[in-house]
């Protein structure tokens, strides 16, 4: 059985407490990192990494995030049963994108700490569930996750408007916006484009990757997940533009 571990932890012993707890109770499981660099309390980053990478792996694999800044406080944690996967967490928005719900139930494990649900109440969770413990095992039935207030991006008229998703660890900054939209635009490859990104206005390239650009020039392309980003070649758009996730985008061709 596959556990994979979202967090952000960065290069600390935190995640090596985690994958303890999980290999002490179901000694047989294969933990894999997916990634301990989400930025620090970044639950948009957080929400778009699962969204992103989650599906690659095998069907019945367990998905843990751990990106809890209400830790200790009245917030849920949760495990959800979907048709392909496990997830558990908090219930903070992290599993925003999660869809095919079965079941949720929110856990009722008592843990050691206030600080550390990662390691108290979301490892052993996921342990229990590899070796075969019902859901429902963990607690109530819940009937509606925790889920961040993104809107679908919409074309009207001749403008696009979405919001900013997340930032990658690049510093991309990953809109809602689907490569779709921007066809029903008729925004292509070597047009410009008009950005206003909250309060920022652009004029940038529209290019097909980053080394199309001249090297620090800021550019607008269709990312791996096919949602129109703004990036700076070898750069970092966020730092450049001070954008840190949820802001709205406008966009157009210009004319």
């Amino acid at each position: 059985m596959i556990i994979t571990l979202t967090t952000d932890f960065g290069a600390s012993e935190y995640a090596g407490a985690m994958r303890g707890v999980i290999l002490s109770i179901a000694p047989h499981a294969r933990v894999v990192d997916i990634t301990h660099n989400i930025r620090s309390f970044d639950v948009r980053h957080a929400a778009y990494v699962v969204k992103s990478v989650c599906p690659y792996f095998p069907r019945g694999s367990i998905h843990v995030v751990v990106v809890d800044p209400g830790v200790g406080t009245a917030r849920r944690g949760i495990a959800i049963e979907t048709r392909d996967y496990y997830y558990v967490g908090p219930d903070n928005g992290v599993f925003t994108f999660v869809e095919d719900i079965i079941q949720a139930v929110e856990l009722r494990l008592k843990a050691r700490s206030r600080t550390f649900h990662g390691r108290d109440v979301f490892a052993p969770v996921a342990a229990r569930l590899a070796r075969g413990e019902a859901i429902e095992s963990f607690g109530e039935q819940v009937e509606e996750i925790v889920r961040l207030p993104i809107a679908e991006a919409k074309l009207l008229e001749d403008k696009i408007r979405g919001e900013v998703l997340c930032v990658d660890v690049f510093g991309n900054v990953i809109t809602n916006i689907p490569e779709q939209l921007l066809a029903r635009a008729n925004i292509n490859y070597g047009d410009r484009i008009r950005i206003r990104l909250g309060a920022r206005k652009l004029e940038v390239p529209f290019l097909q990757s980053y080394g199309f650009a001249r090297e620090g020039e800021l550019l607008a392309l269709v990312g791996s997940e096919g949602y129109l980003e703004v990036a700076v070649n070898r750069g970092s758009a966020s730092a450049e533009l001070g954008v840190k996730g949820g802001e709205k985008v406008e966009i157009c061709a210009v004319c």
